[in-house]
């Protein structure tokens, strides 16, 4: 029992570090040489445990540099039972949509939650879904890493956004 509170206790802290608050804020850049480079603080909105999964959302505002303000919203699903990096870890897939006046960004995430003598962090990778993007987004690719640190409620998104609009 203790295991699992634990557990949830880490699963709330991942939560936090997955998605912007409405206070939050959050900074992205795709200059010239195609990089996305975001930063996010968050707040969750929902956790419901079952049989060794949680589902996580996360949801809040921020602004995007260079396309303005933005709403995110994502999605994650925590099973706690595959551990890749050993007790107290858990390994998530994270569904990331940020909504900003030119279009909806969607990043498929893969991660892994790990816990270190300073706290749970988890590490993972995104892709760009171009077809499940739209506007400017619409057709985009890209890949990178994301990064977060469930204490202070940060994470980062670090990687390549390449639009094929033109507007862009």
């Amino acid at each position: 029992m203790r295991k699992l509170v634990i557990s949830l206790a880490a699963s709330a802290a991942v939560m936090a570090g997955m998605a912007a608050t409405l206070q939050a804020s959050a900074q992205a850049s795709t200059n010239g040489d195609g990089r996305l480079e975001a930063t996010f603080t968050s707040t969750p909105v929902s956790v419901t445990p079952n049989l060794g999964m949680v589902d996580l959302i996360v949801s809040g505002t921020g602004t995007v540099e260079g396309f303005g303000a933005a709403t995110q919203v994502v999605g994650v699903v925590e099973d706690q039972t595959a551990s890749p990096c050993g007790a107290g870890g858990a390994s998530d897939s994270a569904e990331r949509r940020i909504v900003m006046q030119g279009g909806l960004l969607e990043l498929h995430e893969v991660a892994k939650l790990c816990m270190t003598a300073s706290g749970p962090r988890i590490t993972g990778t995104y892709r760009v879904d171009g077809q499940a993007s739209t506007g400017i987004f619409a057709g985009a690719r890209g890949a990178g890493n994301v990064a977060v640190n469930p204490a202070t409620g940060h994470d980062t998104v670090s990687g390549t956004l390449i639009l094929s609009s033109p507007e862009a």
